[in-house]
Order: structure tokens, then sequence, then C-alpha cells
């Protein structure tokens, strides 16, 4: 009983963040698409304008906003860099829940 519980648990606490996470993505992420066409003409030739790309979600993860020092860059992009990770926690738990077996 108590396994369900937790297996319930994970379940719906890792949608919860991979659903929190990809909305907080999306929005950050084409908000710093935009404020890297306007003031890093040179990164946005590296990135590319697609919010899925691997470049654009590995940019976010690995926080390489921070390389252009731009403190009006890195206030946009660290929420999608949290969101990024939510989204990787949420799978991780998904996984976990499924790991634990039908109760």
């Amino acid at each position: 009983m108590l396994l369900g519980a937790a297996r319930q648990f994970l379940l719906i606490m890792g949608l919860g963040l991979i659903v929190a996470g990809l909305t907080t993505y999306v929005i950050i992420g084409i908000l710093s698409v935009v404020h890297v066409r306007d003031k890093h003409p040179a990164l946005r030739a590296r990135l590319g304008a697609n919010i899925a790309a691997p470049r654009m979600i590995d940019w976010f993860l690995r926080a390489r906003y921070r390389a252009a020092g731009d403190a009006g860059l890195n206030a946009i992009a660290l929420p999608g860099s949290i969101g990024v990770w939510a989204i990787l926690a949420g799978v991780a738990c998904i996984i976990a829940s499924t790991g634990m077996g039908y109760v």
C-alpha cells in the first residue's frame, strides 16, 4: 500500500515538474532568443532561433548564457535554466516511479 502511494506520488510529482519546466522553458526561451537576437548577433549565429534545438537546451542546462557577460541576459535566462532542470527532474521521477513496479 505504501509503495503504491509512493509510486503515485512520484508519478504525479514528475508530471507536475515536466509541465512547469516546459512552460517556463517555452516562455523564457522565446524571451532569451529575442534578447540574444537584439543584443548578441554572434551568439545568435551559434545558437540559432529554434528553442527546441539541442544546442539551445544545452545552452540553458550548462548556463552558458553567463559567458555573454550581459546581466540582463543572465536575469532572463536563469528561469529557463531552472525550467530545463525541472524537466529533467520530472523525467527522473517518472522513471523512478515506473521502476517501482505495479502495485
